[in-house]
């Protein structure tokens, strides 16, 4: 059910941004879904046979075992799938939202009272991204995408 709450949330964040009736135009689009999968293998086997979202990138730890992959519902759509760990159950992980201006939205979000990181480059794919959370727990990845970022570049190059 939760899942089903966040997908929903997700959409109407989404198209508000993309309509221009958001609060403010700082909030881009939703840009993905993450999901925890206790057999990675499996999960990924279903988003690229079964749905046909194209794997758009993905990340091994340094043992080989699989760290992410990132599979692309449509140009500015993913779905990031993520093994089970001991910290990280099976299910719904986080949502990512694409920001304009991270620092602004981290700004606007702590003078709200919401639970902001700081921002940061994420060394895999040179996006900047804050991390909020909801009043009842849940995880907001806040991405900017620029001309670097692995996922302005795959969205870029994106053709159906």
């Amino acid at each position: 059910m939760r899942n089903v709450l966040c997908l929903v949330i997700g959409i109407i964040i989404s198209a508000s941004a993309a309509t221009g009736l958001g609060q403010q135009r700082d909030i881009v689009s939703l840009n993905h879904i993450a999901i925890a999968a206790s057999n990675f293998d499996a999960a990924s086997a279903f988003y690229t046979e079964v749905m046909g979202f194209p794997r758009a990138f993905a990340f091994r730890e340094a043992d080989g075992s699989p760290a992410l992959s990132y599979f692309q519902v449509n140009r500015n759509t993913f779905v990031e799938v993520m093994p089970v760990t001991a910290q990280r159950p099976a299910g719904f992980v986080h949502l990512g939202l694409e920001v304009a201006d991270v620092n602004a939205v981290v700004s606007r979000l702590r003078a709200r009272g919401v639970k902001v990181g700081d921002p940061s480059v994420s060394a895999r794919t040179k996006s900047r991204i804050a991390v909020a959370h909801t009043p009842d727990g849940t995880t907001i990845e806040l991405m900017e995408f620029g001309p670097d970022s692995l996922h302005r570049k795959v969205m870029n190059e994106w053709r159906r």
